[in-house]
């Protein structure tokens, strides 16, 4: 029926293995979550000002919630600005882990 030859064939096998691969590759994304990380990186280019960054650039953070973001820019003018970066676990929602993950997204100036 199909008459290939001998690099034809390769070429099919070839083509058929980097499809399996992708298949695997996307299943694997599907049921862990390391492994997206690893395959799709968040990639954050700037970090923010806190002491000017906006209340809609604090909620297109996929980290930071509305409330959160919120109650940040709260803060910010009931103390004059942040002195510190440690000053978010001052705030209501900010504990340990979450300063761990925000602190690579801003700066205090």
């Amino acid at each position: 029926m199909f008459d290939f030859t001998g690099e034809e064939k390769k070429v099919m096998v070839f083509i058929l293995g980097l499809a399996f691969c992708g298949l695997v590759l996307s299943y694997l994304i599907k049921i862990n979550c390391q492994v997206a990380r690893l395959v799709y990186p968040a990639i954050q280019l700037a970090k923010l000002n806190l002491n000017k960054v906006s209340l809609s650039e604090l909620v297109a953070i996929k980290r930071v919630s509305l409330k959160l973001s919120q109650r940040i820019i709260e803060y910010r003018n009931l103390h004059q600005g942040f002195g510190t970066l440690a000053e978010l676990k001052d705030i209501k929602g900010i504990g340990d882990q979450r300063y761990e993950k925000l602190k690579e997204l801003f700066f205090v100036e």
